[in-house]
Formats: C-alpha cells, sequence, structure tokens
C-alpha cells in the first residue's frame, strides 16, 4: 500500500485546503509569571475557528480573528481579547511562510 504526501485533506469526497492567513503561532505575555510564552497551531475547525496551544499557553481563535478569553481560568496573557490584527501590528505572530 502507497501513501502520498499531498497538501489537501480528504473529508469524504471534497478536498480540503488549508486556511490561510492564520499564523504559525502567537506571543504572548504571562502577566502573572513575567513570561513570555508561546503557542502553535494545533488545529483548525471547519468554521474556522484555530486553536494554538503549548505547554502553558492554550488559546482558541475564533473564526472572526479574536483571540478568545477562556472560560476556565483567569485570562493571565495579554494576548487573550486582541485581534489577528492587533497582535500582527505589535510583532506578536509568528507567520507561515507561503512557498508561492
Amino acid at each position: 500500500m502507497s501513501h502520498q504526501y499531498s497538501p489537501r485533506w480528504r473529508t469524504g469526497s471534497v478536498a480540503q485546503t488549508v486556511p490561510s492567513g492564520l499564523p504559525l503561532a502567537v506571543v504572548c505575555w504571562n502577566q502573572k509569571t513575567h513570561n513570555w510564552v508561546v503557542g502553535y497551531l494545533q488545529s483548525v475547525q471547519e468554521d474556522g475557528t484555530a486553536l494554538y496551544g503549548s505547554g502553558i499557553l492554550s488559546a482558541k481563535l475564533s473564526a472572526k480573528g479574536v483571540v478568545e478569553l477562556p472560560t476556565d481560568r483567569p485570562a493571565v496573557l495579554d494576548c487573550f481579547g486582541k485581534t489577528l490584527d492587533e497582535l500582527r501590528a505589535t510583532g506578536r505572530l509568528i507567520e507561515i511562510q507561503s512557498t508561492q
């Protein structure tokens, strides 16, 4: 059985492409511990919601491009409630480099 890599994932009979415009990672300042933390892109849901995480950071980026406030813990990271545009303007995103 042979497997080939493809930049498209197959869901049923419809090919899906990776959403564009999402950063590879989000960089946040932890106001409680006074440390920088980085959350890497882990998954993208069908509606465009993206999940970012690492050992310390777990964040959900809404389909509207806003880092949602957590509902299960205090929001000690300064990126919560910010938009992608705000984070991009302050250099707080690690972008995915296009090969095109």
